[in-house]
């Protein structure tokens, strides 16, 4: 855990929100509609936290970039139009009050594409509260590569050794350690024992964890 913590890095789909079953759902459907159909353990390896580019890539080897483009925008709409009621991670608002008062930057960086991320955002309130909000679609490379968490990294003007990250997934805890960043696993989608086995230096349930907040208050 850093000493002087400067800046807070947050994945979005369960972590600042658990949409993880929403996502399942839509990708389920819509893959169904192409007439595939996958394991809970397929989604979880192959789709949970990766890039679009990357999830279109393994389903559709040998389509163009029309029909991936066809799959990943079905997807997505079908998602955004599941957001409904979604509420915040336990904790976040008490977690970015905290970081604000100490002057502590503050970074959304995840893989989901521009609409998804205005969309949950806006309807938690919280488009305005991020110092920066970085998108892998924008990049060269999403996570599970560094790049998006070095990106969020420079336009906070924080070094990783005074950084701490939060996600959910497998890629986006390799992303996080391989920027060098401390990471806490969220447990929303995989058990702590796994995301330990990814690398994650913590885990927790949610911003309450009592975990959480000893780490913080030490530093």
């Amino acid at each position: 855990m850093p000493k002087d913590v400067r800046a807070l890095l947050f994945d979005l789909d369960g972590t600042i929100v658990d949409t993880g079953e929403l996502h399942f759902r839509a990708s389920i459907e819509t893959l169904a509609e192409f007439g595939i159909s996958i394991e809970r353990d397929t989604y979880d390896r192959v789709i949970h936290g990766n890039s679009n580019e990357n999830i279109a890539r393994y389903f559709f080897p040998d389509g163009g970039a029309a029909e991936r483009s066809r799959y990943v925008d079905t997807k997505e709409r079908a998602f955004r139009a599941s957001l409904g009621s979604v509420m915040p991670m336990p904790g976040l608002f008490d977690l970015l009050d905290w970081a604000e008062e100490r002057g502590i930057g503050t970074a959304v960086v995840t893989n989901a594409p521009r609409e998804n991320t205005d969309a949950v955002l806006r309807v938690l309130g919280l488009n305005r509260r991020f110092a920066a909000v970085v998108l892998g679609d924008d990049l060269e490379r999403g996570k599970p590569d560094p790049l998006p968490y070095e990106v969020a990294l420079e336009r906070l003007g924080v070094v990783p050794d005074a950084a701490v990250g939060f996600e959910d997934s497998t890629h986006g805890i390799h992303a996080l350690k391989a920027a060098g960043v401390f990471a806490f696993g969220v447990t929303t989608g995989f058990s702590s024992d796994r995301l330990l086995a990814d690398g994650a230096d913590a885990a927790i349930p949610d911003f309450l964890s009592p975990a959480l907040w000893t780490c913080l208050k030490a530093a």
